[in-house]
């Protein structure tokens, strides 16, 4: 075999080589870049992916919607009609209405991770500040900033869980409201809510920021922090409320805050059942499903 045969054997070889290693790389990449590059777009969308899903996102993070908690959603206006109240307020702990019954933890998959659990769900710019407006970001200082929600996952229970299961006290509690004027339409049972173990915020610093304005700024997103974490603990769970500062340079700043708090939720209406026993009516509170997804 002469010299120039053995070369361009040797070339078509090395052509071939190249070609299975692109096959076997160029999958292994996209599948990367989809991953970890395309899911920071579809985030930019989260508000409608949890419309999509049926959930209504927790503006401000409230600890008011954890699963079995009976919540007011509108009431009476002065023109005599019904309005729905910015924010709902609660009528009953879950801990009240259903103390033997503890909700179903799921995992909370975002669409990029092609089933994947995705334990940590990050919220940048926009979508930071609609989610958690007190934050106030939006300054000077900052280039950027995003807050990582640590632990993200699903609590539920079924329809059925919670049917003709309230308690005692729980019912009566809803019957003294209804004899107060409230209308049983106005209540609601969240039955689902997507939540998390603790939040990180990370603030990046433009090269022009002075010192005295980052520690001004990372103070009252501190406190804003704080107060989020905490006002989603009221609801006797006694959760430690840890905050900290994680890291603080002239570049980016890192503050911690490790407490349950609720990004969304799904709540159902409520009908009242009336059964006769030992001829005395009881009130008994059923979920109400009927036109319901």
């Amino acid at each position: 075999m002469t010299t120039a045969a053995t070369s361009k054997k040797w070339g078509f070889r090395t052509v071939q080589i190249w070609v299975g290693i692109l096959l076997v790389v160029l999958p292994v990449a996209y599948y990367a870049y989809q991953r970890y590059t395309i899911r920071h777009e579809d985030l930019k969308d989260f508000f409608a992916l949890l419309d999509q899903r049926g959930y209504t996102p927790n503006i401000g993070l409230s600890g008011v919607f954890r699963p079995g908690n009976i919540i007011q959603v509108a009431e009476q206006g002065t023109d005599g009609k019904d309005h729905q109240l910015v924010t709902p307020l609660v009528v009953a702990w879950a801990d009240k209405c259903f103390p033997t019954l503890t909700p179903r933890t799921l995992e909370f998959t975002l669409p990029e991770f092609q089933g994947q659990s995705s334990a940590d769900l990050t919220l940048s710019g926009n979508m930071l500040s609609r989610m958690v407006p007190s934050l106030n970001l939006e300054n000077s200082a900052a280039s950027k900033y995003s807050l990582t929600l640590q632990n993200t996952r699903i609590q539920s229970y079924a329809k059925t869980d919670l049917s003709s299961q309230f308690s005692a006290p729980c019912v009566a509690s809803l019957q003294t409201a209804i004899d107060g004027g409230d209308k049983i339409e106005w209540l609601r049972v969240v039955i689902e809510a997507i939540v998390a173990d603790a939040v990180t915020l990370q603030v990046d610093w433009k090269d022009s920021a002075s010192m005295q304005v980052r520690e001004d700024l990372a103070t009252k997103a501190g406190q804003t922090l704080s107060h989020t974490v905490t006002a989603s603990n009221t609801s006797g769970s006694n959760s430690e409320l840890k905050v900290a500062v994680t890291n603080n340079d002239t570049k980016s700043t890192t503050l911690s805050a490790k407490g349950f708090v609720i990004v969304g939720y799904r709540a159902r209406p409520l009908q009242p059942v009336v059964a006769k026993e030992e001829a005395v009516l009881q009130v008994v509170m059923e979920i109400y499903t009927s036109g319901c997804p």
